[in-house]
């Protein structure tokens, strides 16, 4: 085979891989996104699920999945913290990973923030007890809180959207913190729950 027609043969490959369903969206996760699931999903934990996914500064990412409300409110967790009593909505589901703490998503954290990861701009996620406490006490109402979360070592969320598991959909701080987020899954896809 000449040079001329190798160079045909990988343009050619270069193209059809680049226009691969999931190909192009493997690149996109290097910015906060939401992962929405796939068919492949279907009959798994994570079926008709939207996950905010975030890049850490090290690799990996750290997400929650934000359409899991729970029949649980901080205020039956925590009958003796009075604060919790004052949060109106349900505690989330956020993910596997540390299923007994409990996390708060919100537009900004408290001043002298202990363990804060910025989501995107105008959404962080706060992950130490003391924080959460404070956005309790001081916001109760401008965050979501989820007990657990979801974290990818590095490269392992390329993979699973690779491999077709979640569409990568552009996310946005008020579809995370909004009063839809239970029907989100269906809005991103049009298909009935």
């Amino acid at each position: 085979m000449n040079v001329r027609a190798l160079a045909r043969v990988l343009v050619l490959a270069w193209t059809a891989f680049v226009a691969a369903p999931g190909a192009a969206r493997a690149a996109d996760v290097s910015e906060t996104v939401f992962l929405v699931a796939s068919e492949r999903l279907a009959g798994s934990g994570y079926e008709q699920t939207v996950l905010l996914a975030a890049p850490l500064p090290r690799g990996g990412h750290v997400g929650f999945i934000v359409n899991r409300p729970t029949g649980m409110t901080l205020a039956k967790i925590f009958p003796e913290h009075a604060p919790s009593r004052a949060v109106v909505e349900p505690l989330y589901f956020g993910g596997p990973v540390l299923p007994a703490g409990i996390f708060a998503v919100t537009r900004r954290a408290p001043k002298e923030a202990g363990e804060v990861i910025p989501l995107m701009p105008g959404l962080v996620a706060v992950l130490d007890g003391k924080t959460v406490d404070q956005v309790i006490e001081t916001s109760p109402n401008e965050a979501r809180y989820y007990a657990g979360l979801m974290l990818w070592e590095p490269g392992e969320l390329e993979d699973e959207v690779r491999e077709g598991a979640w569409q990568v959909r552009q996310a946005s701080v008020d579809a995370v913190l909004g009063p839809d987020s239970a029907a989100l899954w269906k809005s991103l896809t049009g298909e009935e729950i």
